[in-house]
């Protein structure tokens, strides 16, 4: 059972009961897939959610996709699954600890873990890159092939360009937890203490949004706002250069946005799902 709220933005309803929390969130074509702390696959069909078995009760924290017929989802403990359209299957995990995982393409996927490391796929296999941190890295992001980012402890930035990868300087200690770049000059992270770090053409600063409690994700829309989620509830959004709260009507944590278009759609604990039609 979801808890599933359509959310106008103002209020929202619950319209069934609750589930294991969902972490991770992702649309590919028609469909919108979410992943959860027991194992848990979901898709939406357009009507209604329906879980998909996935052959583990694994956390999973992330997933990405180049079509309906080749999703990737990890998880923390070392799963890596496979959807070819008909089934998961598990594959070997390239890295420690896998927790995030983000490609351009199907022959252009990374996954980033603990200790710094990271791996490509490369439509055949995976191949391990030379990252340039031993930092436990939480998230990634592929703008396209050529320009990749990753975060995560310690307010660490590695950025991947011309096939290397170099840290760039953040200015924070902070965790980072999430990161979304809509093109080379515009980029952002988020994560402990309300941080949010916004990348111009070519260095990080901070920005102010007068949250200070952990945000967990972030991403744009089509519109050019960015949204970014968090404990308690928490979204905000930026338009004109300013952050803005936005009423969730949940005070569940929420752990990861995701807009395909003017829709915005988020999910956290207690199968907290939110919907946004702009």
């Amino acid at each position: 059972m979801f808890a599933i709220l359509t959310w106008d933005g103002s209020s929202s309803g619950t319209r069934t009961g609750n589930i294991e929390t969902l972490n991770g969130v992702f649309a590919v074509g028609s469909d919108v897939w979410a992943v959860g702390d027991e194992g848990g696959t979901f898709r939406w069909k357009g009507s209604s959610w329906q879980r998909i078995p996935s052959g583990t009760t694994e956390p999973l924290w992330s997933l990405w996709g180049s079509s309906g017929t080749d999703l990737w989802a990890v998880g923390p403990s070392g799963i890596v699954l496979h959807w070819d359209g008909s089934a998961w299957s598990t594959r070997t995990a390239p890295v420690p600890t896998p927790r995030s995982i983000s490609g351009s393409g199907a022959s252009s996927v990374w996954m980033v873990g603990g200790a710094g490391n990271i791996s490509r796929f490369d439509g055949t296999s995976w191949i391990k890159e030379v990252s340039g941190t031993g930092s436990d890295l939480y998230a990634v992001w592929a703008v396209d092939a050529s320009n990749v980012w990753a975060v995560g402890s310690a307010g660490t930035i590695v950025h991947r360009s011309g096939g290397k990868w170099q840290v760039e300087s953040s200015g924070t200690s902070a965790g980072l937890l999430a990161v979304f770049g809509a093109d080379l000059s515009n980029a952002y992270a988020v994560g402990e203490q309300g941080t949010i770090l916004h990348r111009g053409a070519s260095s990080w600063s901070s920005e102010t949004s007068g949250a200070l409690s952990r945000l967990w994700g972030v991403m744009g829309d089509s519109t050019g706002a960015v949204w970014a989620v968090g404990a308690s509830g928490q979204i905000l959004r930026r338009t004109s250069g300013l952050w803005r709260s936005v009423a969730s009507g949940t005070t569940n944590d929420l752990f990861q946005v995701y807009a395909r278009g003017s829709q915005v759609t988020t999910v956290g604990s207690g199968g907290t799902i939110l919907f946004k039609a702009q």
